[in-house]
């Protein structure tokens, strides 16, 4: 979080030194040389396509002349039509390439988990409450991560349990919490950052 803080507010990329333990952006995923490198790939991959597709909405709103009365609306639905574009269709995306379809399910949450970390790391802390163009960042958060129907063993629950601890360490937010499954915790933690 620390790297990702020290690039977001640098003036210039060539200020920042790189984590040792973080690969080199790349193009090639397949010349990575270990599955973590390409699991990482892939997340951030994801994670980019939602924000792309959630400027696309910007867009669409804008042609048709149709956006939410409010921009605080429009942020949640630009963040809901990526969510719910990136998710639907998966059993034929599965199929096509010969993926298992939980699998494509999980990585797909993943990335969006992702997604809300990065929104949630460019959120300046005065905003995160909400203002006239934002909605509050645990708004954003819900509609992006809240009411997937994973299995409750998913890995994807644990891997967004520890997105949203570490938002919560970072912010100095207490952690008394007892959760009986990844699940609960989940849905535990997406109260606590309000």
């Amino acid at each position: 979080m620390a790297a990702a803080q020290s690039l977001i507010t640098a003036e210039q990329t060539s200020d920042v030194s790189w984590p040792a333990d973080i690969p080199l952006p790349s193009a090639d995923r397949d010349g990575l040389n270990n599955i973590q490198h390409m699991a990482a790939f892939d997340l951030v991959a994801l994670a980019l396509a939602f924000a792309l597709l959630h400027e696309f909405q910007h867009v669409m709103f804008c042609a048709d002349k149709c956006a939410p009365s409010t921009r605080p609306e429009e942020e949640i639905a630009c963040d809901t039509y990526a969510r719910t574009f990136m998710t639907s269709e998966l059993a034929a995306y599965a199929k096509v390439h010969g993926h298992d379809f939980a699998q494509v399910q999980n990585k797909r949450a993943m990335g969006i988990t992702l997604a809300a970390v990065i929104v949630h790391a460019m959120t300046p802390p005065h905003a995160r409450w909400g203002n006239c163009e934002y909605p509050p960042i645990t708004e954003r958060l819900t509609a992006m991560i809240r009411g997937y129907t994973l299995p409750a063993d998913s890995s994807f629950w644990a891997f967004t349990a520890c997105a949203l601890i570490a938002l919560m360490r970072q912010e100095n937010l207490p952690l008394d919490i007892v959760a009986y499954s990844n699940k609960e915790m989940v849905e535990m933690l997406l109260d606590r950052l309000g």
